[in-house]
């Protein structure tokens, strides 16, 4: 532990040192706000290192350069999208580093600015000017991160009034495109006209819709909670649809029918785990030594006297030599280790299905489903390391916890299917009046071909977006 406590220090300025050569190789790149994101983490650990700040600031300074940069760049080639995008980079890190600009990048930041302004005029303005409220409203939608900038203040209420200004007009424009026997035209006009805050006369209910509709019949392996639950779930559906009015008379009639099981069972196995296991051999290895003799020679030498003489002297030679030895090896062998275990499964099976008339001249809406769940596992109680084997307890999925994401997929069949009934039954047709391609605006799908020209010679634009004025219904 002491050990561990005298090298950490050293680990975490490795890691730092780790950390910064990533961040200055981003940087020497062009990634300076990636590289300011690593300083930041840096400077959290150690927020008095004056160095890691003044680089992490210069970063930061680099980085908003770049994307001021890149966004006038992009404007000057009539990239107007992609600047938008840099330029809301740009200010979004501006408002998270709490940067204050220098005069440079002030003035780019206006040019910016007015760059921006004359191309919402186009995008947003143009369709605002023309009526098509909808199609305005779309774009300001999708440009509001942008515009929630304090910079953006004045833009952006410049670009909301307008929209609200054109829904306005637009809606005292459509109150006048009217008759006596329209109440699906009269319903697009008020919901159109509430959507700008302003008032049309609610119609009442057409013939087509109903009130809340009843679900009833039996279910088995359903207590009593999970059907109640599975009813408000189709409830709920059938009240978001195409062919619900809270004030319509008609109540549709829905006969539930299905089953749930789960099937349990346990059987006694045996089972194997395979493992290795060292097993000593004797194998024979060659060797070799080296021997160092001693032996003895006569040699001539030459004595004080300058007289040849003889004597006999002792030396040493070395040579090697091999043999052979046996010596005690290890080898892993191949073993399987038994053992006895309960193998538990579950068996989940469902059959839901919802079917009732709601126009009389098609055979009933039906939504069904069926599915099915199995899960097993092994228990027991047995230890072996060597194999790996370890006590086991099973855990399964609770059987109602599979049956309510089951209702939830009925219950999204079935929303579906009142959609799809809805566009069939009013949606067909080649030849549609204003009435009838309002009737099946109600879809709250894409409006097919015949019913948007209609739409469209009163609308304009706004003939594809006036859908999203029933999506919640």
């Amino acid at each position: 532990m002491v050990r561990l406590l005298r090298l950490l220090p050293f680990l975490l300025l490795c890691a730092c040192t780790s950390l910064r050569g990533r961040a200055d190789d981003l940087a020497r790149k062009g990634q300076f706000v990636e590289a300011a994101a690593i300083y930041d983490d840096l400077v959290r650990k150690s927020p008095y290192d004056t160095e890691l700040v003044s680089a992490r600031d210069d970063l930061r300074w680099k980085g908003l350069e770049q994307l001021l940069g890149n966004a006038r760049r992009y404007r000057l080639e009539g990239r107007d999208e992609d600047a938008e995008e840099d330029l809301l980079s740009f200010l979004n890190h501006r408002a998270q580093w709490n940067s204050h600009l220098n005069g440079a990048l002030e003035s780019s930041l206006l040019e910016e600015m007015g760059g921006t302004h004359q191309h919402l005029r186009t995008l947003i303005g143009a369709p605002a000017q023309k009526g098509h409220a909808l199609t305005a409203e779309e774009s300001l939608i999708r440009k509001r991160p942008l515009l929630a900038h304090r910079e953006m203040v004045v833009i952006q209420r410049e670009m909301e009034n307008a929209v609200l200004q054109s829904g306005k007009d637009a809606c005292q424009r459509l109150r006048t495109v009217s008759s006596e026997d329209t109440p699906h035209w009269k319903e697009l006009v008020f919901r159109y006209c509430s959507h700008w805050r302003e008032y049309a006369p609610q119609p009442p209910a057409a013939p087509e819709l109903f009130g809340p509709a009843s679900f009833e019949g039996d279910i088995s392996g359903l207590d009593e909670a999970q059907v109640d639950r599975l009813r408000e779930r189709l409830t709920r559906a059938f009240e978001s649809s195409p062919w619900f009015s809270p004030s319509a008379t008609p109540r549709p009639d829905f006969a539930l029918a299905g089953r749930f099981s789960t099937s349990r069972d346990s059987q006694n196995v045996e089972l194997t785990a395979p493992y290795y296991e060292q097993v000593p051999y004797t194998d024979h290895e060659d060797r070799t030594e080296t021997i160092t003799e001693p032996y003895t020679e006569e040699e001539e030498y030459t004595d004080e006297k300058g007289e040849t003489k003889k004597r006999t002297v002792t030396k040493t030679r070395t040579y090697t030599r091999t043999f052979t030895v046996e010596v005690t090896k290890y080898r892993d062998v191949a073993r399987t280790f038994e053992y006895h275990a309960l193998r538990l499964s579950v068996d989940h099976r469902v059959a839901l299905s919802s079917s009732g008339v709601l126009d009389a001249r098609r055979g009933p809406l039906t939504a069904v489903l069926q599915d099915q769940f199995s899960e097993s596992g092994y228990e027991h109680d047995v230890s072996f390391s060597d194999a790996n084997v370890s006590p086991q307890h099973v855990s399964f999925t609770p059987p109602h916890a599979w049956l309510e994401q089951r209702m939830a997929q009925l219950e999204s069949v079935f929303s579906r299917g009142l959609v799809e009934h809805w566009q069939e039954s009013y949606c067909a047709p080649p030849t549609l009046t204003l009435d009838d391609a309002a009737r099946c605006a109600r879809a709250g799908a894409a409006l097919p071909t015949p019913a948007y020209r209609v739409l469209s010679e009163v609308l304009g634009d706004d003939a594809a977006r006036v859908p999203q004025l029933y999506a919640s219904h």
